[in-house]
């Protein structure tokens, strides 16, 4: 199977998670959908961080939260480089997102679903992963994506 194949499996796998979410949101009602992923995100971070604990190769802080979150985005098939590195924040940039891709192929609008799906599921989803390596971890998104074009960049910072 070819990188073409693997990516267009994945972006359909995401975009019948998207329709399954939509409904239960619309079943549910937004509130308690956000509940029920939360628990979902912290059972997944669960089995992540269980992946992950022989694999990170340092024990600093923000350079073990940016190698986790740097594996969570290529396991989900985007494209994470870091673009600024301070002492207690790493600026990441995202070119390729999968996920982003998913939300073209269903024809939603992207500006609006885009900047809720980061905020309210991705980015919760990798937050519960980095607090199980180091509870000080944040991530917070700087800019959404607002075109196929275009890119996200979010900061990974360490509270003190």
């Amino acid at each position: 199977m070819n990188k073409e194949d693997q990516s267009n499996g994945v972006r359909r796998v995401y975009a019948l998670c998207f329709f399954f979410l939509m409904e239960v949101i619309e079943q549910l009602g937004t509130d308690r959908a956000l509940e029920l992923l939360s628990k979902a995100a912290e059972q997944q971070a669960e089995i992540i961080e269980k992946e992950l604990i022989g694999q990170i190769k340092t024990a600093e802080p923000i350079e073990m939260g940016s190698e986790v979150y740097s594996r969570f985005m290529k396991d989900l098939g985007a494209q994470p480089s870091v673009q600024k590195r301070t002492e207690n924040n790493i600026t990441i940039r995202v070119d390729r997102c999968p996920i982003y891709e998913a939300f073209l192929s269903i024809g939603l609008d992207c500006g609006f679903w885009m900047q809720g799906l980061c905020t309210n599921i991705v980015i919760p989803s990798i937050g519960a992963t980095l607090k199980r390596f180091d509870p000080r971890l944040r991530l917070t998104l700087e800019k959404y994506r607002a075109s196929a074009e275009d890119l996200c960049l979010l900061k990974l910072s360490l509270d003190k």
